[in-house]
């Protein structure tokens, strides 16, 4: 404050010290791997989870499939599936594991899309999440129905 009549002055200049910031630092790109990790884990639920369910459904239908088709096929005895209760063991897993995954893959894709943390791989995950229960049947009906061709092609 200056005194009525005294020029006022300003105050002495002094350069700042060495490595004084002047301006705020440059801002650091985000990491966005919240779609990258959505992406993966659609990717495991849906293409493989279901590889292993179709290969597994293969091996039951060619394990178990003659014996079913001898009885006639009209009621199931699940006896029949112990030469091959590892197939099954396997197909099962691949099942539970991969409804475990596609969930989680569909609500980490909806949280990446919504807060933009790898939007495109988000959008990605949510689609290949949506799709996978369709391509596991799929490749399950596929997969049997290769087994049990293999099987009636040896009969004829």
């Amino acid at each position: 404050m200056t005194s009525a009549g005294v020029p006022g002055f300003a105050s002495p200049y002094a350069a700042p010290p060495v490595g004084t910031l002047l301006t705020p630092p440059p801002s650091t790109p985000r990491r966005r791997p919240l779609g990258a990790w959505a992406l993966v884990l659609a990717i495991l639920a849906g293409v493989v989870a279901s590889g292993i369910a179709g290969f597994a459904s293969f091996r039951i239908a060619r394990g178990a499939g003659a014996e079913f088709i001898a009885r006639g096929g009209q009621s199931v005895d699940w006896r029949l599936f112990s030469p091959v209760r590892d197939f099954v063991l396997l197909g099962e897993v691949a099942f539970w594991s991969g409804t475990a995954l596609g969930i989680a893959a569909l609500a980490v894709g909806i949280v990446a899309t919504v807060r933009n943390r790898g939007r495109g791989p988000g959008i990605a995950a949510i689609v290949i999440a949506a799709l996978g229960p369709f391509l596991f049947a799929g490749l399950v009906l596929v997969a049997l129905a290769a087994g049990a061709g293999e099987l009636a092609g040896a009969a004829v």
